[in-house]
């Protein structure tokens, strides 16, 4: 026994392992970085697909909700980036999640393809119809009492003018979506309303909360944005908006443990990141949304479809 434990440690203190390979604490220490390397992979592109597609449900209090929104729910789409990295099973998927839940209201919050994407200095991809038919497609079940509702985001605009009205004929069409371009439409349940207004992305020129805002008058107002930074504009109004619905972050699509997301599209660095965000009085709750950009991965940030049920707050 003694000799056999003698060899055993000769064995280690030469670096082999029982079949005489080598087996340092380098090749150990290497071999565990690739393999976490390796599953944090899979499990990335195991999110970016319709199998890590989550329905995420969100309660929202709203002090002024009429007696007749009660437990209205609405499943709030966005960023589906319908492209060559994102599959027709994830946005058919996001549709299924949608409709099993059964709304009262849908409403969809922009960057519905990815085209032309402004990285860095330049401009990677171009807009390509198919992708856009592709989600029409994946898309056409979606359906609600109340009716669905859209503004459009920066990546649609990006892929230029043509790409933007053909995204919005199509949708008309196949969907019979109601866009919502700086205004606002009243949304009603027997005698009581509430107004669901919606603003071009917060990047282009043509964004204007203030023709949003404008035919509102009294009550409960619903804000969609693409982008959570139009808090910046709300902020200092004598207009009040209960609540706002965005998208535009992904929920970082790359979180890393103990760093977070190391990019974020917001001035407001994470606080606009994902989830259900106060301001004051004022609520806005950003999806992770459905697809994602420029890799086909998500980490620590799923995709999701949200099912927000409105309460009466106090």
């Amino acid at each position: 026994m003694a000799g056999l434990e003698r060899a055993v440690m000769g064995k280690k203190n030469n670096g082999l392992d029982s079949k005489g390979r080598s087996f340092t604490r380098r090749a150990f220490l290497k071999n565990g970085i690739r393999g976490a390397a390796v599953l944090t992979l899979g499990k990335g592109l195991f999110n970016s697909s319709s199998y890590g597609l989550e329905l995420r449900s969100q309660r929202i209090a709203l002090k002024g909700l009429p007696a007749g929104f009660e437990g209205l729910t609405i499943a709030h789409l966005s960023d589906l980036h319908s492209s060559m990295i994102v599959s027709a099973d994830l946005l058919k998927a996001a549709a299924s999640l949608a409709m099993d839940a059964k709304p009262d209201l849908i409403v969809l919050t922009g960057d519905f393809v990815s085209g032309s994407t402004k990285f860095i200095s330049s401009s990677v991809g171009r807009y390509d119809r198919k992708y856009l038919d592709r989600m029409l497609s994946s898309l056409s079940s979606l359906k609600a009492p109340l009716g669905i509702f859209g503004v459009l985001g920066n990546h649609d605009f990006w892929s230029g003018p043509e790409a933007t009205g053909e995204i919005i004929n199509g949708f008309e069409k196949k969907l019979e979506l109601k866009w919502l371009r700086n205004s606002s439409v009243k949304v009603k349940k027997g005698a009581d309303s509430i107004s669901l207004c919606g603003v071009d992305d917060y990047w282009e020129a043509s964004c204007s909360l203030e023709k949003a805002l404008a035919q509102t008058g009294e009550g409960v107002r619903i804000l969609l944005s693409h982008n959570p930074d139009i808090n910046e504009l709300i902020d200092g109004r004598r207009d009040r908006v209960e609540l706002v619905l965005s998208g535009h972050t992904h929920g970082g699509q790359i979180c890393l443990p103990l760093v977070g997301a190391p990019f974020l599209p917001s001035k407001f660095g994470s606080r606009y990141r994902h989830g259900l965000v106060r301001d004051g009085a004022r609520q806005t709750y950003i999806t992770a949304g459905v697809g994602h950009l420029l890799l086909p991965v998500r980490f620590l940030a799923p995709p999701e479809v949200t099912l927000l049920t409105l309460v009466r707050g106090v």
